[in-house]
């Protein structure tokens, strides 16, 4: 790809506005090198798991998708484990689109016992997200999400106790 001198010189001018509005003047040439490669891995490091992990929507998008729901209705799907929720560095909470049926908008019912595999083994949710977007050898190679729609989801759940069983070894 590439480079547009123009673009990253926008990029620099922003980061370096936004820096000095939020009084985050590095003290030093290493701290200056170490906050702005920080700051390039922040900002790619987004892209990265979108990359991995499909669309992510936004707390307002996942609430239009499940029927216009509030804000405390999303949060009590996410507690009772019907709806994924994932939390990043920067605080900010996405939702994997996979995990909402596209015809209705509702959950995939298996989104909740995925969750409950995951829970009781203590893994988060990015863990639970990670393994729902890989290809897995009980599902013949295809990924968690893809079996969502199943109406045996025996494998599914077989599959999800020998990942949690391995990441626990």
């Amino acid at each position: 790809m590439a480079a547009k001198p123009a673009l990253l010189d926008r990029t620099v001018e922003e980061f370096r506005r936004t820096l000095t509005e939020i009084g985050g003047q590095p003290s030093s040439a290493d701290d200056a090198e170490v906050l702005g490669r920080r700051a390039a891995m922040v900002v790619l490091a987004g892209g990265a798991w979108e990359r991995a992990l499909g669309e992510l929507l936004t707390s307002a998008e996942a609430r239009v998708l499940l029927g216009g729901i509030s804000r405390e209705g999303l949060r009590q799907r996410v507690l009772s484990g019907s709806v994924i929720a994932l939390r990043d560095d920067a605080g900010l909470i996405r939702y994997p689109r996979w995990q909402f049926d596209s015809a209705s908008g509702a959950p995939f019912g298996a989104v909740k016992r995925l969750n409950e595999v995951f829970s009781d083994a203590r893994l988060d949710s990015w863990t639970l997200a990670a393994f729902a977007t890989a290809p897995q050898p009980e599902l013949g190679d295809r990924t968690p999400v893809d079996a969502f729609g199943d109406t045996d989801l025996e494998p599914l759940l077989l599959s999800a106790h020998r990942a949690v069983a391995e990441l626990k070894r």
